[in-house]
């Protein structure tokens, strides 16, 4: 699958590099687009995100629909964490994940974790 914002989620995640970037796509004019937001984990930036909830609800309130979740593994390991697959089962959004060191992508959708 072709994701039109994969390379503006790249981008962000090499401007974060080391810490983890995390960011929101999100449907808007029937575009999907990459929405970056301020990872606000206070501790273990490097392996851990937390999204700023005013940039959620900036985005929110300036789209038609958020659709999923995207942050990076700056150690270029694209596998999703237990906490990964836990959020994204909890919030019922996918969850994409990116590396600042390459172009590929891991998808998670929530309907594909076990309980």
């Amino acid at each position: 699958m072709t994701y039109i914002w994969k390379q503006d989620a790249i981008k962000h995640a090499q401007q974060c590099d080391p810490d983890e970037s995390c960011g929101i796509v999100a449907i808007k004019d029937n575009q999907e687009k990459y929405y970056p937001c301020k990872n606000i984990s206070s501790e273990y930036k490097t392996e851990s995100f937390i999204i700023d909830p005013i940039d959620y609800a900036d985005v929110e309130d300036s789209v038609d629909e958020i659709v999923g979740i995207v942050h990076s593994h700056p150690q270029d390991i694209l596998e999703f964490s237990k906490t990964d697959k836990l959020s994204c089962k909890s919030i019922n959004l996918i969850f994409y994940l990116v590396s600042p060191k390459s172009d590929k992508i891991a998808v998670i959708r929530p309907e594909e974790i076990d309980a």
